[in-house]
């Protein structure tokens, strides 16, 4: 029976929508599970790139910067840049999209508080977001990106950009003052540009949420 089947006969309808809700509530919960372990996996995949690279900048240092080990390390610290960029991309769309659906899944247990009244207050929808997970001051607040999954890997890559940066000036003008300030300022543009782009998603995610009203067919006399 359909939904709509269901709630034109009260008489059935109770066990139908519970079949009906419960299935929904099961795949949207098993869509959350899966855009998690996304998340984590890239996270480990970049992490694991990112210490292996590591690793080689290390043997392959010498005590001074020839220009086939300046190239070296540009190569790979601008492939750790660029794996860093998508990866943190991707997980600032799996947050949106992990979002969404627990969005949906409060809308589920919603309608489970309304079919069973008795369940009404253990079931009540969360209104607001909870303090537990309010983890910097409310000044702070756009600061919070930096928390998640993304907003770690925006950091790091951010870090990486920087030392690109900071490499690629040292071979052209070997000053390690010149080095270093143009690492940081580039690793801060980075950083910066990552968080607003994460806030803005966001913002744009949240201007796009619309409320769910049920469509109920008019009834005629």
């Amino acid at each position: 029976m359909s939904p709509d089947r269901a709630a034109a006969d009260p008489e059935a309808s109770s066990a139908q929508w519970m079949t009906w809700l419960t299935t929904e509530h099961y795949n949207l919960q098993t869509q959350r599970a899966a855009t998690i372990g996304e998340a984590n996996g890239r996270a480990s995949v970049f992490l694991g790139a990112l210490s292996a690279g590591l690793i080689a900048l290390g043997f392959a240092t010498t005590g001074h910067a020839s220009p086939g080990l300046v190239t070296f390390q540009v190569l790979v610290l601008s492939a750790l840049a660029l794996l860093g960029i998508i990866t943190f991309l991707r997980c600032v769309q799996i947050a949106v999209d992990d979002w969404d659906y627990a969005d949906r899944i409060q809308l589920v247990r919603g309608i489970y508080a309304e079919l069973m009244p008795g369940l009404a207050l253990r079931l009540r929808p969360m209104a607001r977001q909870e303090q537990s997970t309010l983890m910097l001051h409310s000044t702070l607040n756009r600061l919070q990106a930096l928390l998640t999954v993304a907003g770690s890997l925006g950091v790091i890559t951010s870090i990486v950009i920087g030392g690109d940066a900071g490499v690629l000036s040292y071979g052209v003008h070997p000053s390690i003052a010149v080095a270093i300030a143009v690492g940081v300022g580039v690793g801060a543009l980075s950083g910066f540009s990552g968080l607003r782009f994460q806030i803005s998603r966001w913002q744009d995610a949240e201007k796009a949420r619309q409320p769910v009203v049920p469509q109920r067919e008019e009834t005629r006399s």
